[in-house]
């Protein structure tokens, strides 16, 4: 109970104290220390480069050494979205701006880790009265418009509305709205090293034996995602690809390429395309745990093809091709990924022209025109719309005693 009242009072220091700098209040026991990131309209990812990120970070590292691992009782990272737009977005925006600084935070500054606590607060109206407040512009009347629509009790949507109608939400929107889309470090200290007391001697119960009751938690859990190559299908090159994640760092895909239009003997773009790739995923993104980041892939494919225009391109013919992938995996909005990549290897096709007759009325192989080539360089550009699915997967059972 005592945890979660400090706890309170480190989210209500957040609202009501943060300022782009270190601000302090001290206890007889205890100090609470806050700092500053700053995230991009409708972005979660940290950009070092903006706002003084880069140089409250280092202000962050450094009051963690001057303070020392021993005295620090906990850090809580409060994240929050400026009150404009779909709330439910900004609610998410919220959910992943601390999920961003917490992997920050547990990579950079591992020694903490077990003392980190997350606490997404999502739009702040609070922080915006409080700059609406301090504001030394603004005259008292204003002041209070703003105010009276900030305080009110009715829809979120409404609320918004309200305030665009407002003379002086262009002036909020560009001066303070920026400053609410943050993540604010909140170390809790002591001000001495606590001695804990001399243990009391425990009395003595005859032991009852406990019941244990397994307690089971659960997480979402890709098991495959569906993907298709968008710039194959700008050229109706018809695809389908499924990814099966194999652990957190490894997967294998699987792609087919089928188009197959023609139209008689005049033109023909056909083609029926096989491939495997194995992947090995060496740096992921924050948000998603599988399927996201940089990867490294060994592939392998095998195609037959006709393809004619007219009589300018006429060629049929079979081709196997195999090398190294390169690729990053991004998320896109809630549901979905983007993937780019490209493929570097070797292509051998066997080629066999032919010749359409007068009226493209039949082709004729042409004997003169047929055989094998080989080629080393690129060998396919992807740019991929993915989605994975996910099933709510029992993470571990841990057993409670009662």
């Amino acid at each position: 109970m005592k945890r979660k009242v400090l706890y309170l009072l480190i989210i209500l220091f957040s609202l009501f104290y943060g300022v782009n700098a270190q601000t302090f209040i001290k206890s007889e026991q205890k100090s609470i220390v806050g700092i500053e990131v700053h995230f991009r309209l409708d972005k979660y990812y940290l950009d070092k480069k903006y706002m003084g990120n880069e140089e409250s970070l280092q202000r962050f590292a450094h009051i963690l050494d001057s303070i020392g691992l021993e005295r620090i009782d906990s850090v809580v990272i409060v994240s929050q979205s400026s009150p404009e737009g779909v709330y439910e977005h900004n609610v998410w925006l919220s959910n992943n701006r601390a999920r961003t600084m917490r992997t920050y935070l547990e990579e950079n500054h591992p020694n903490i880790k077990e003392k980190l606590y997350v606490h997404p607060d999502g739009e702040s109206w609070q922080q915006l009265r409080n700059y609406v407040v301090k504001d030394t512009k603004l005259k008292d009347t204003t002041k209070e418009k703003v105010l009276a629509v900030i305080d009110a009790d009715i829809n979120i949507g409404t609320k918004k509305w309200r305030m665009k109608q407002l003379p002086v939400y262009r002036y909020l929107l560009t001066t303070y709205y920026p400053r609410i889309r943050n993540s604010m470090f909140c170390i809790l200290y002591y001000n001495e090293i606590p001695v804990p007391p001399a243990p009391e001697p425990e009395p003595i119960y005859p032991e009852v034996p406990k019941i244990p009751v397994p307690m089971a938690s659960r997480e979402n859990v890709t098991i495959v995602a569906l993907k298709s190559n968008l710039l194959y299908d700008v050229f109706t090159a018809l695809n389908f690809e499924i990814e099966v994640p194999i652990g957190d760092k490894w997967s294998i895909a699987v792609e087919d390429v089928f188009p197959w239009w023609n139209n008689g003997n005049k033109w023909a773009f056909q083609m029926w395309e096989m491939g495997v790739e194995g992947r090995y995923w060496f740096k992921r993104t924050p948000v998603r745990k599988v399927l996201s980041g940089q990867f490294l892939g060994l592939y392998g494919m095998s195609a037959k093809y006709d393809f004619q225009w007219r009589s300018s391109v006429n060629y049929q013919g079979e081709y196997w091709s195999a090398g190294l992938t390169y690729g990053y995996a991004m998320p896109l909005g809630k549901y979905f990924n983007l993937e780019l990549s490209l493929s570097l290897g070797y292509l051998s096709t066997a080629y066999r022209h032919y010749i359409p007759s007068p009226g493209y009325v039949e082709l004729v192989k042409d004997p003169y025109k047929q055989g094998r080539m080989g080629y080393i360089g690129p060998t396919k550009l992807k740019a991929s719309l993915v989605f994975p699915i996910n099933i709510p997967l029992k993470k571990r059972e841990e057993v409670r005693y009662e």
